[in-house]
């Protein structure tokens, strides 16, 4: 998406400016209204390339989307792309999840990508459960965690035509969690391996 090195280590030198978050904020602002016409939305969110696919975990802050990553590249190998800020951007195969040069608190920012897997919500719990989710669900739970353009209406609309093409291709599943292994199973099974896991009634799928 963007052409620079592997971990956006050009683009970092000429953004620092001293560290001053302001201005890095404005130019992520510039950026992502610029990419909203082109098919390409921003999320809160971490992502990893696992089985030449992604996986994108989103939720509040300090729930644990960077943990679940590096949990992920832990036990099954699989590569951090970026641990806060990630573009979800329609390609000529498919939609792939993008690392950002923006990366938040976490070290993770890689300029590569992987066609989408699945969209990931999480919420901490004492035990670990997953379903996919419903529509109505996945817009309470997924959507808020999507930067809109508010400021200018044709870029607004552009996320919000992209982001259902995104919800009606890509399965929404809510996984309730602790920060370990047995998390990380349950989810590589429901995703990957055959296991569909709970659903409750009617999927996001349209």
């Amino acid at each position: 998406m963007l052409a620079l090195d592997n971990t956006y280590t050009v683009f970092n030198i000429y953004t620092d400016f001293g560290h001053d978050e302001a201005i890095q904020e404005l130019i992520l602002v510039g950026f992502y209204s610029y990419m909203s016409l082109r098919r390409t939305l921003l999320m809160h969110a971490s992502a990893i390339s696992y089985k030449g696919q992604s996986l994108v975990f989103t939720a509040p802050s300090g729930t644990g989307k960077t943990t679940q990553a590096e949990l992920w590249a832990k036990y099954k190998g699989a590569k951090i792309l970026n641990g806060d800020k990630v573009f979800l951007k329609q390609e000529e195969d498919a939609i792939h999840a993008w690392g950002s040069p923006w990366k938040g608190s976490s070290p993770y920012a890689l300029n590569e990508s992987a066609p989408l897997k699945a969209i990931i919500v999480l919420r901490q719990a004492k035990e670990n459960s997953i379903r996919r989710l419903r529509t109505l669900e996945a817009m309470e739970l997924f959507v808020p965690h999507v930067f809109f353009p508010k400021w200018d209406e044709k870029c607004e609309q552009a996320v919000l035509d992209f982001l259902d093409v995104v919800m009606s291709q890509t399965p929404i599943y809510l996984l309730s969690c602790r920060p370990d292994e047995e998390a990380v199973e349950l989810t590589e099974g429901t995703i990957f391996g055959g296991n569909p896991g709970e659903t409750d009634g009617e999927s996001n799928e349209k």
